[in-house]
């Protein structure tokens, strides 16, 4: 597992790491798709409750949503969705650029080109689609839409991807880029590190270990978590395979204990359990599931979904806000209708966007930086 896949100039991307119809470790990487479309799924419900601050929504108890009964779990902690995508998207950059990194097979121009054209172009095209809707939803209610759209300092930081390098800062413009923003600090220094050290179990325990330590010690940078998260990812996809079974059980016992103590629930522990539990589900979830091969197209399909439908989520929401406040449409928070046609409407925008906009551009950027040496 220490060897990473070739490295091709478009085959190699953080979240989505073989295209529909390649044979080179679909089977292995199949449960990661599933786990990364089931984190985005859960960013998305949590982020439901947005709908409360359209102006002149009716208000709801927050059990009156549609099935919270079943979906609780991902409404009251969807957010932790993001701390899956950073363990998720670590197991593939060990599995993928770890050997190679370290080898000099790929160099620091190469990485970066392979990071910013799979993250950037979409990052761009809806921060400039947040800052044009914020403007009509000003113009129509004197505010913006949950996160702030007019400090040129954090527009500044939004378009470097820089917004969470560092100390916490307040969300704005599309504020679901912050998790996007630390990873890309995490990338760097691991390809920093990587140049030294060869990826090994014992180089992802040592970073854990540390990041935990900083954070202990109040430096509580997005950043720093982010790393530990990532590292932990790195774990599993460096962790020999044959230990599934012992990483099965250990989850099994975490969510046992969890359940019959409370901790689950609380939010102050639930950061350092996810830490333990994200590499056991990451190695159970990558190993060879020879079942799912036969649906292998739908769940990469489903899998090249997340990143699109994690920038685009929060604009399509402001258009909502923006209709509701023109008294275009009117929408009740409880209505089943509405999660329907949020989450379809989410959907099916970000699998246009991923093949109409995203890997034409991405492709483009590729061809023009990456030819010639990869």
């Amino acid at each position: 597992m220490g060897i990473a896949a070739p490295i091709d100039a478009t085959n190699a991307r953080p979240l989505d790491p073989v295209r529909p119809g390649s044979t080179n470790g679909s089977s292995k990487l199949l449960g990661l798709e599933i786990l990364r479309f089931f984190a985005a799924l859960a960013v998305l419900l949590y982020h439901y409750r947005h709908f409360a601050h359209m102006v002149g929504v009716r208000s709801v108890l927050r059990t009156d949503v549609p099935f919270y009964s079943v979906f609780w779990p991902l409404y009251e902690y969807g957010q932790y969705g993001v701390q899956l995508f950073w363990g998720i998207s670590g197991y593939i950059f060990f599995w993928k650029y770890g050997r190679p990194v370290h080898d000099r097979q790929v160099g620091a121009a190469d990485f970066f080109w392979l990071r910013f054209s799979r993250l950037y172009p979409l990052h761009l095209a809806t921060l400039a689609l947040v800052i044009a809707l914020q403007a009509a939803h000003r113009n129509l209610v004197g505010s913006d839409f949950i996160y702030p759209a007019q400090n040129a300092t954090f527009l500044i930081r939004q378009l470097f991807l820089a917004t969470d390098w560092g100390p916490p800062q307040p969300f704005s413009f599309n504020g679901p880029i912050w998790s996007i923003s630390a990873e890309v600090a995490v990338y760097a220094g691991f390809f920093l590190l990587l140049r030294k050290l060869a990826p090994t179990v014992k180089l992802c325990l040592g970073v854990v270990l540390a990041a935990l330590i900083l954070q202990l010690a109040g430096l509580d940078w997005v950043s720093i978590g982010c790393a530990s998260y990532f590292f932990a990812g790195g774990i599993a996809a460096l962790a020999p395979q044959r230990l599934h079974r012992a990483a099965g059980l250990a989850l099994a016992g975490i969510v046992v204990v969890g359940l019959a103590t409370g901790i689950l629930g609380d939010r102050a522990t639930l950061p350092m359990i996810l830490l333990i539990a994200v590499p056991c589900l990451l190695l159970v979830a990558s190993r060879e599931w020879r079942a799912l091969d036969r649906y292998a197209g739908p769940i990469q399909a489903a899998g090249n979904l997340t990143y699109s439908s994690y920038l685009l989520h929060f604009p399509l929401q402001l258009m909502l806000a923006i209709a509701v406040a023109r008294g275009v449409v009117e929408v009740d928070l409880a209505s089943p209708a509405l999660l329907a046609a949020y989450l379809a409407t989410t959907l099916v925008v970000a699998a246009i966007s991923y093949r109409a906009f995203e890997l034409p551009a991405q492709d483009w950027i590729r061809r023009r930086t990456l030819a010639r040496r990869l």
